[in-house]
């Protein structure tokens, strides 16, 4: 039969590609991205290469959509690919990512169906959504927009989800599946872990006999990218727990707090204690395994946590974390001067949503600092992200063709 084009089935081969070593050519030139006008680098002022997100999944979500035309003429009548998500409450970045998912849908000719629910709706009244587009013919795909509000049972409401419709790959039966080897394959896979492994193999990137650290152990990237790069044939992979994560957290912090008190003092000596000491021998044996990687990969969210020093010289840094920051008051004044078609422009970080001040989207990576260690690195915004939204498409488009196969 007719073969689909590279990268739709993504979430359905991954595996198989990774262990061959599939690294090819990437699709568009990366390198001639990462300049802007006469030469100066958009991201960084480092010499590290820009592994450009935003123009792979531009490329990604091309094939999807050719893909989703080729499937309307080939079974005329057939709705098109759906994608359903159910967001509660007003979180600003969940508005954010939900808007994103749903533009990027519309132009790959799926239908998005958005279900906004109430800060505090109850349990049951999430649950009766979600059944009735599990029994939707129209839907294809359901995500649940995480985090929810802490009086909702996440567990229990992805576990209500529809694992041939969980295109986030959240649901116990996906996620066990892809935890196991073998022929136990999960329905689908986690998006963001899918769209990172998916950018590297387009950057022609391998991660096979290399060691790999994953900051963070998130249910939602962290452990799912584990498997994967585990799956991909990485020679070893550390995962950052999240007490460790906690404690690097706390110690930029303090470290922080210190500089400014030593900042405010006349002497230019540092007080050392015994308890900074240990502080300081703590991070050091927490940091050994994030420094010898080849490959180091953040999903933390934590604003600027991953420092210069973390990362070995020539290692490539992926950074899946989205943070959003408030302005400063001289930022807010800067940003004022913008005309209103330059907010929320896929090229800014700078975004303004319905009754909201303006924020800026940051990631967990200090990328100046480390642009002048890493080899190859992804910026954010236009990094992990867009890659993310590719795949939850592609996931989308996977459920569609299954159900025509079954129909």
């Amino acid at each position: 039969g007719r073969q689909a084009p590279r990268g739709v089935w993504m979430s359905r081969v991954l595996w198989g590609k990774l262990l061959r070593n599939a690294c090819c050519s990437a699709d568009v030139s990366t390198r001639a991205r990462d300049f802007g006008p006469r030469g100066i680098r958009r991201y960084w002022t480092g010499p590290a290469r820009l592994l450009d997100g935003r123009a792979h999944a531009s490329q990604w979500k091309k094939e999807i959509a050719e893909s989703v035309a080729k499937r309307g003429e080939v079974r005329p009548g057939v709705p098109p690919p759906g994608l359903a998500a159910v967001v509660v409450g007003d979180r600003t970045d969940s508005a954010l990512y939900v808007k994103r998912k749903g533009e990027a849908a519309s132009l790959a000719g799926m239908r998005f169906f958005h279900e906004h629910l109430p800060k505090d709706v109850d349990q049951e009244t999430v649950l009766r959504v979600l059944h009735e587009l599990n029994a939707n013919d129209d839907v294809h795909g359901v995500l649940l927009q995480l985090p929810l509000p802490s009086h909702l049972d996440e567990s229990r409401l992805l576990e209500a989800i529809n694992p041939r419709k969980d295109v986030d790959g959240l649901h116990p039966n996906n996620v066990g599946r892809l935890a196991m080897r073998g022929v136990w394959r999960p329905a689908f896979m986690p998006c963001a872990p899918l769209g990172a492994m998916e950018l590297l193999r387009r950057s022609g990137i391998s991660v096979k006999d290399k060691s790999v650290a994953v900051i963070g152990d998130s249910n939602v990237v962290g452990m799912p990218m584990s498997w994967l790069l585990r799956d991909a044939g990485a020679s070893a992979i550390t995962v950052v727990h999240s007490q460790g994560v906690n404690f690097l957290k706390r110690f930029a912090e303090r470290a922080k707090e210190d500089g400014l008190k030593n900042s405010d003092s006349n002497s230019d000596e540092k007080p050392t204690t015994k308890n900074s000491l240990t502080l300081e021998k703590k991070r050091y044996e927490l940091l050994r395994s994030v420094r010898r990687a080849d490959v180091v990969i953040s999903a933390v969210g934590s604003p600027w946590l991953v420092r210069k020093d973390w990362i070995k010289p020539g290692a490539v840094v992926v950074d899946i974390g989205i943070n959003a920051v408030p302005l400063s008051v001289a930022e807010k004044n800067a940003a004022e001067e913008l005309a209103d078609e330059k907010r929320n422009d896929a090229k800014s970080n700078l975004y303004a949503l319905p009754g909201q001040e303006l924020f800026r989207v940051v990631g967990d990576v200090s990328a100046e600092e480390v642009s002048y260690v890493a080899s190859a690195m992804t910026s954010v915004p236009g990094g992990a992200g867009p890659m993310t939204i590719a795949a939850l498409l592609s996931n989308t488009f996977l459920g569609a063709s299954r159900r025509d196969r079954t129909s």
